[in-house]
C-alpha cells in the first residue's frame, strides 16, 4: 500500500444500510464500502471462481484506516486509498456521524430518521439499528487496541445498495451447515443448536436481517437475526411476504426477476466442484421507491378523500334509506330516482370518480420503481480501480421491470480447491443449494397466490 497526501484522507462514515453480519462497515464513498479485514476472506475473493464472480460483491483491494483521536472523546476513523482508487461516486460529506471512544454514536440532528426496527416501540433513527450494535463493539475494540501510529487493514467492496434509492435487503443466512472447518468443538455445537431449532434445518435457509420500505411512513421496517431465529416455517413465509410490503400494497412485481435471479444462480453453483459456503449470507435487494412522475397523490391526500366519500356518503344514507356500495355505478343504481339533492348526488360523483382514479392509479404505480439514470448496468460503475480489480455487474432489469439483485457475502469461513485447505470437498455445496431451492418455491408460491 502506497502512501498518499493526506489531502487525500478519507474520514470515513458507518454504513447506514446494514442489515445484519457482526464486521463494521465503513462507507469511503457513495459506492464502496470497507469491512474489517480477515486474511481467509480476502483470500477468497482473490481466488474466487469467475462463474460465482458475479453474484459477490465486486472487490476493490485493501484499504489503511487510522483512528484519530480528537477533543472531547471523539474518534475518526479515516483511509488511506491506493494511488490506484478512484472515487465511484461522491464521497461522504460533512460530519454527519460523530464517534465517541466509548462506542457510541451521535448522529447530525438535521438527517432523517429513515428507520425503526419495531413501529410501536422503538423511536426512529437515522442509521439501520443493527449498524449502532456493530459499531459499538467495533470501536471499543479499536480504542483498546490502538496505539500511536496504528493502522488496520480493510478490504474495499461494493456498495450494493448506491443504486437504489430506498434498498430494501433481506439478508438470508443460507445452508444447513453454519461453521467452518477451524471452528472449536463449542462452536460446532452452538452453530448445530441454531440450526436444529430454527428454520436453517427445515428449510436450509433463516432471516439475518431485514429493512423494507414504508410508503406510507416514508422509514424502513427492520428485522434483525434475532427475529429470524424467532420464527417457525410458516412464520418465515409470512416474514418473506412482509419483505415484499410497502405499507400500502405488495411488489409483488419484484418477485419474477428475483426468482430468475436466484435460478441463475442455481446453475452456476451446481457446477461448482469444491466450493463450500459456510456461514454466507444471500442478500435480495429491489428499490423500494416507487415512481411518482406526473403524481401528484399522496398516502394522506387519499385517506383524507376516502373520509370524505365515507361523509358525503353518510349524509346521503337517510335520502334512500339504504348503505351505499363502494363502487360509483352501484351508489347510482341505488340512489337512481329517489334522490332528490342534486348538490349531494354531485359529491357523491366527485368523490367517487377521484377515490377511484387514485387508488387504481397508485397502486399500479406500486408496481413500478423509480428509475436512475444511472441504473442501466453496473458494467460501467463497475469499471475498474486498476486492471486487476474485478468487476460484479448489478441485475441488468428487462424493459418495465424493476431493479433487484441478488448476491453472495461474508467468505470467512468458506473454502474451495484454490485455497488450499486441508479438507477439499467434493460436488457442488448441497446446504447451500438446498436453501436455495426452497426460497424459490416460497416465492413462486407467493406470486402463484398473489402476483
Amino acid at each position: 500500500m502506497e502512501d498518499s497526501c493526506e489531502k487525500d484522507v478519507v474520514h470515513l462514515q458507518p454504513f447506514i444500510h446494514q442489515v445484519g453480519g457482526h464486521s463494521s462497515m465503513l462507507c469511503l464513498d457513495e459506492a464502496t464500502v470497507c469491512k474489517p479485514l480477515v486474511p481467509r476472506e480476502l483470500d477468497f475473493y482473490r481466488t474466487l471462481p469467475e462463474p460465482v464472480r458475479r453474484f459477490a460483491p465486486a472487490f476493490h483491494g485493501v484499504v489503511q484506516v487510522r483512528l484519530l483521536q480528537e477533543e472531547g472523546g471523539y474518534v475518526t476513523l479515516a483511509a488511506t486509498p491506493p494511488r490506484c482508487y478512484r472515487p465511484r461516486a461522491s464521497a461522504p460529506s460533512g460530519r454527519k456521524v460523530r464517534l465517541r471512544r466509548s462506542g457510541s454514536i451521535e448522529v447530525n440532528g438535521s438527517i432523517a430518521r429513515l428507520f425503526r426496527e419495531d413501529q410501536e416501540e422503538e423511536a426512529p433513527a437515522a442509521l439501520n439499528p443493527w449498524v449502532f450494535k456493530c459499531h459499538r463493539k467495533h470501536l471499543q475494540e479499536l480504542v483498546s487496541s490502538a496505539s500511536a501510529g496504528h493502522t488496520s487493514e480493510f478490504i474495499l467492496l461494493e456498495n450494493l445498495t448506491w443504486k437504489f434509492s430506498f434498498p430494501c435487503i433481506l439478508d438470508l443466512k443460507m445452508g444447513t451447515r453454519q461453521y467452518g472447518d477451524a471452528a472449536s468443538l463449542s462452536k460446532k455445537q452452538s452453530k448445530m443448536y441454531k440450526v436444529v431449532n430454527t428454520t436453517s434445518g427445515k428449510l436450509g435457509v433463516r432471516i439475518g436481517g431485514m429493512q423494507v420500505y414504508q410508503v406510507t411512513t416514508k422509514q424502513f421496517l427492520c428485522r434483525n437475526k434475532f427475529y429470524g431465529r424467532s420464527l417457525s416455517v410458516s412464520g418465515f413465509q409470512q416474514a418473506i411476504k412482509q419483505f415484499f410490503h410497502n405499507g400500502l400494497c405488495s411488489r409483488y412485481d419484484v418477485i419474477p426477476p428475483l426468482i430468475r435471479r436466484l435460478e441463475e444462480l442455481i446453475v452456476v453453483l451446481g457446477h461448482q466442484d469444491t466450493i463450500r459456503f459456510y456461514t454466507t449470507s444471500l442478500l435480495l435487494l429491489y428499490e423500494g421507491a416507487v415512481d411518482t412522475t406526473n403524481f401528484d397523490f399522496s398516502v394522506d391526500s387519499y385517506a383524507h378523500l376516502k373520509d370524505d366519500f365515507k361523509s358525503a356518503c353518510s349524509s346521503l344514507k337517510t335520502t334512500v334509506g339504504k348503505d351505499f356500495p363502494s363502487g360509483q355505478s352501484d351508489i347510482f343504481d341505488a340512489l337512481g330516482a329517489k334522490s332528490s339533492s342534486v348538490e349531494n348526488m354531485n359529491v357523491v360523483d366527485r368523490f367517487s370518480n377521484e377515490l377511484s382514479h387514485s387508488e387504481d392509479l397508485y397502486k399500479s404505480r406500486c408496481c413500478h420503481h423509480r428509475r436512475r439514470s444511472s441504473s442501466a448496468s453496473c458494467d460501467d460503475a463497475s469499471a475498474n480501480m486498476s486492471s486487476s480489480f474485478d468487476s460484479s455487474p448489478l441485475q441488468t432489469p428487462r424493459p418495465s421491470e424493476p431493479l433487484v439483485d441478488v448476491r453472495i457475502i461474508d467468505f470467512a469461513h468458506s473454502t474451495h480447491k484454490a485455497l488450499d485447505d486441508p479438507v477439499v470437498y467434493s460436488g457442488p455445496d448441497r446446504g447451500f443449494l438446498f436453501g436455495l431451492e426452497n426460497m424459490i418455491t416460497i416465492l413462486k408460491n407467493i406470486e402463484r397466490d398473489h402476483g
